[in-house]
C-alpha cells in the first residue's frame, strides 16, 4: 500500500466532493479499497474544515505516481439548479489519464 499524501491546493473553491464519485479502472485496479476510501475521506474531511476547496486535488506517493482528485460542480452551480443530478460528481484517476 502507498503513502498519499495531498498537495498544498493552487487555488481556493467552493468544492465539496458530494456527488457521486467514480474512479477510473486503473486506480481500481492498483489501488486498494482502503486507499481509496482514505483518500476519498481525506478530501471530504479537508473541504468540511475549509468550507470549500478548489476543484482539483493532487495527491503524491513519493514513487512518481500522481493521482488527481476532481469534482465537477461547485457549490453555486449546484444551487443554480441548472445542472443535472447526473452532473455533480467527482472523479479519482491517475495524472496520465487526464
Amino acid at each position: 500500500m502507498a503513502n498519499w499524501k495531498r498537495k498544498k491546493q493552487e487555488n481556493e473553491g467552493k468544492y465539496f466532493f458530494n456527488g457521486f464519485f467514480y474512479c477510473t479502472q486503473k486506480v481500481q485496479e492498483e489501488l486498494t479499497q482502503e486507499e481509496i476510501i482514505l483518500i476519498y475521506l481525506d478530501v471530504k474531511n479537508f473541504a468540511e474544515r475549509n468550507n470549500g476547496i478548489d476543484y482539483l486535488q493532487v495527491y503524491e506517493d513519493g514513487n512518481n505516481h500522481t493521482i488527481f482528485f476532481i469534482d465537477n460542480l461547485d457549490e453555486d452551480a449546484i444551487a443554480s439548479g441548472e445542472f443535472s443530478l447526473e452532473d455533480n460528481y467527482c472523479t479519482l484517476l491517475f495524472s496520465d489519464e487526464y
